[in-house]
């Protein structure tokens, strides 16, 4: 009969229901004792921390992948990051969008898009039963948000506030204008006010040689050619950011620039460089990292010929 097969549709999709929720409650306790982030990206944080513009053009509807749904306008307490249901969730509402969900009767949902991941903005059940049901895509209408930071589905919410400090330096520099392949990633806190003093002291030097005091911008352009580039060409080339698998190269500039800079002031131009390395060692607890130093050492930083 009809109402047996509604019955029964409705019993199987309550199951599938409570297995998720058994799952966000495990998911979420793992998270708590691992010090984890386990909860979907508020956008309304995000906006506010990467000062989101307007959107930059109608919606357009394609099929999305549910695992680059990270964020909820509005609802992120109510569903983990994998978008399984918290207790709040009512179970008949869900298990009735996961029966029509199955039966391909819902229209497509409404999401944001912002960088590399995207948020929902109604739909929030529709994705939850889909990632239950796994499917790999769900239809939606979406509207581009411009963005001028990396974002990707790995981001955490503690991850904004170093992504709100790239944000700056780059309203700052105008780096991400004048040179758009560029990819300063700092995983250090406060890096990126360090790397900001850095370029105001190039802006110096070079209005000192200058008849024009450049704007920061300009400096920050001319630092970028012909001081940050050269570094990091040769760490690329010695190869030496695998023996750092939890940082970025932008990091080893900040500290190898930082520390050479120390020693030459003490020593002058014979100075050892391993020092600096010896530091970022004893404070960041890279494994290896003298086998490293050795291999890159003269590459890197080669002596001046008397």
């Amino acid at each position: 009969m009809p109402g047996s097969d509604l019955d029964g549709s409705q019993a199987t999709t309550l199951k599938i229901f409570n297995e998720a929720r058994r799952r966000a409650f495990v998911q979420d306790m793992l998270a708590e004792v691992g010090g984890r982030p386990d909860s979907l990206l508020s956008f309304d944080e995000v906006r506010r921390q990467l000062r989101l513009g307007e959107p930059c053009q109608e919606p357009v509807t394609k099929e999305v992948p549910l695992d680059k749904i990270v964020g909820s306008v509005g609802r992120y307490h109510d569903f983990n990051r994998a978008f399984l249901p918290r207790a709040q969730v009512d179970p008949r509402r869900w298990a009735r969008i996961a029966r029509l969900q199955r039966q391909s009767r819902l229209p497509p949902i409404d999401l944001f898009q912002v960088g590399n991941v995207y948020f929902v903005r109604d739909g929030h059940h529709r994705v939850s039963a889909a990632r239950a049901l796994k499917y790999r895509t769900i239809r939606a209408h979406v509207v581009e948000i411009p963005l001028r930071v990396p974002l990707d589905p790995s981001t955490s919410p503690t991850d904004l506030i170093r992504k709100a400090e790239y944000t700056d330096f780059l309203e700052k520099t105008s780096l991400d204008r004048t040179h758009p392949d560029q990819r300063i990633e700092l995983t250090l806190p406060g890096g990126y006010a360090r790397l900001l003093q850095h370029i105001e002291v190039h802006q110096f030097y070079t209005g000192l040689r200058s008849r024009r005091y450049p704007t920061l911008p300009e400096a920050a352009n001319n630092w970028y050619r012909s001081v940050y580039l050269p570094v990091i060409e040769r760490i690329r080339t010695s190869g030496v950011l695998a023996s750092f698998p939890s940082r970025t190269e932008a990091d080893l500039y900040l500290w190898v620039s930082e520390n050479r800079a120390r020693l030459q002031m003490h020593y002058g131009d014979t100075a050892e460089v391993s020092e600096a390395v010896q530091d970022f060692h004893k404070e960041h607890h890279v494994p290896g990292l003298q086998r490293a130093f050795r291999r890159w050492r003269y590459r890197l930083f080669p002596r001046r010929r008397p």
